[in-house]
């Protein structure tokens, strides 16, 4: 009994450790984040187009926040215009990266293991995620959606043009692209995995587990907002703002077949 008592004082020990370094890596990726964004706004280009009277420190009132708010929104479009493709990789690296993180920590959590710290975390499965969403999601659709897309189907907005447009994206390019290839990156990062096993385990998801019922359901109708009312350089953004939650279920899905076959 006194092992048992002594072993579970562990376990939470160790949870307690890990949930401490996961708040510590979070706030490490704000504090960049906001230093970035600090650095970026004061940079002399864009001071230039700022009023000093209006903010300065002693008088920043609600216009001053809107301006600000205004002038930040443009340069984030500005920037999504002029680097599309580098716009779209850290957009949506980034956003797979904490979606990832998201769920091995609450996996860990609810699952109650006491690996080490320096095992809490998958990084190997975590850098599979940040390529995956960084290529694919970022870069390939980008090319899909401003490129490929507009010279198949022209560049209308129409109702007829959508419908094409969201059928050809769910039934060729998710099944036969997009979803496996989120399968292949993870296997060729994993020393315990060939790029056959990642294509395997992709397979006995779909059969399984319904992978593709559920990306459909909620990937077929984003995908109408998508191509029928968002701006086409803000495309890719906005699927990255849908898919991080997407990348919770799918990386859920991973992380649970993984047992059966390590």
């Amino acid at each position: 009994k006194m092992k048992e008592v002594s072993k579970s004082i562990e376990r939470k020990q160790e949870r307690e450790r890990r949930r401490k370094m996961t708040i510590n890596r979070t706030a490490s990726f704000l504090i960049l984040t906001t230093s970035t964004a600090v650095a970026f706004v004061n940079h002399p280009k864009i001071q230039l187009v700022r009023s000093p009277k209006r903010f300065s420190r002693t008088s920043l009132n609600a216009v001053d926040v809107v301006s600000t708010a205004n002038l930040v929104g443009t340069t984030i479009d500005g920037f999504y215009h002029a680097q599309p493709y580098a716009a779209a990789f850290i957009t949506c690296s980034t956003k797979a990266t904490v979606a990832d993180l998201v769920v091995q920590a609450k996996t860990k959590e609810v699952e109650g293991k006491s690996e080490t710290i320096d095992d809490a975390i998958d990084l190997q499965r975590t850098l599979a995620f940040c390529l995956y969403g960084g290529f694919y999601q970022g870069c390939a659709q980008e090319y899909l959606f401003s490129n490929l897309f507009p010279s198949i189907f022209g560049n209308s907005h129409s109702f007829m043009t959508v419908v094409k447009e969201v059928f050809a994206d769910n039934l060729l390019i998710s099944p036969f692209v997009c979803l496996p290839s989120a399968y292949l990156a993870k296997a060729a990062v994993d020393s315990k995995q060939n790029l056959m096993c990642g294509l395997q385990r992709y397979m006995d998801d779909v059969m399984d587990k319904g992978l593709l019922n559920r990306y459909w359901t909620l990937w077929i109708p984003v995908q109408f907002l998508t191509f029928g009312f968002v701006p086409d350089h803000l495309r890719v953004p906005f699927v990255a703002f849908v898919s991080f939650f997407w990348l919770l279920i799918l990386s859920s899905i991973s992380a649970s077949s993984a047992p059966r076959r390590e």
